[in-house]
C-alpha cells in the first residue's frame, strides 16, 4: 500500500474481497452493522483476516479483540489504526 490514507470505503472493499473470495461468505451477508459471529468464522479463520488486514495496511491490532462485534467494528479500528500509523 502506498503512503496514501486508505478510506473506510476502501477497507471496507478490502474486507469484501476477503470475506467473499478467502472465506467464501455470501456478499449478501455482508453488511457493515452484521456480527462477525453470524458470518460462521471461527477463531483461526478471523486471525486468517486480521493477519490479511495488517499485511495490507502494515498496522498491528491489539490483541484483545473482544470489541470487535461487526463488520463495521473491524473497519473502524483498521481505519483508526491506518490514521496512527501516519
Amino acid at each position: 500500500m502506498s503512503n496514501k490514507i486508505a478510506t473506510k470505503d476502501e477497507i471496507k472493499s478490502f474486507l469484501t474481497d476477503i470475506f467473499t473470495k478467502e472465506k467464501n461468505i455470501s456478499i449478501d451477508k455482508l453488511s457493515p452493522d452484521r456480527p462477525l459471529k453470524e458470518l460462521d468464522i471461527d477463531s483461526f479463520g478471523f486471525l486468517e483476516v486480521i493477519f490479511s488486514i495488517e499485511h495490507q495496511y502494515n498496522i498491528s491490532f491489539p490483541k484483545n479483540y473482544e470489541h470487535l462485534v461487526t463488520i463495521q467494528d473491524v473497519i473502524d479500528v483498521t481505519h483508526d489504526l491506518v490514521l496512527s500509523k501516519q
